[in-house]
């Protein structure tokens, strides 16, 4: 579901997007230029680098968090299964947040 998510955004992004006469009038891109533009590298990397630290410091420094601490009697959803639940969830958010801001 996470890719239905991401693809289905994307999609009404570009679909939202009104055609103009002036995209027929640029001139042709040479088939060499780079797509990613220096400022857009940068971009991805800067958002990389804080959604792994992000990611990685709420999954080895969690005992902050109330109400997340691992239960391991707790045998019908699992060990950790609301630290674990609690990262999917900032992951997609994060993605969908970064697809906004990336448009």
């Amino acid at each position: 579901w996470l890719n239905l998510i991401m693809d289905s955004a994307a999609s009404i992004a570009l679909a939202s997007e009104p055609p103009t006469d002036e995209l027929l009038e640029r001139p042709p891109v040479n088939r060499h230029d780079s797509i990613i533009t220096k400022q857009m590298l940068m971009n991805m990397i800067g958002v990389a680098a804080y959604e792994v630290s992000l990611m990685m410091g709420l999954l080895y420094k969690y005992d902050w968090i109330p109400d997340l601490q691992a239960h391991p009697t707790d045998l019908v959803t699992g060990f950790k299964s609301r630290h674990y639940t609690m990262l999917f969830n900032i992951f997609v958010l994060m993605q969908v947040f970064n697809e906004y801001n990336a448009r």
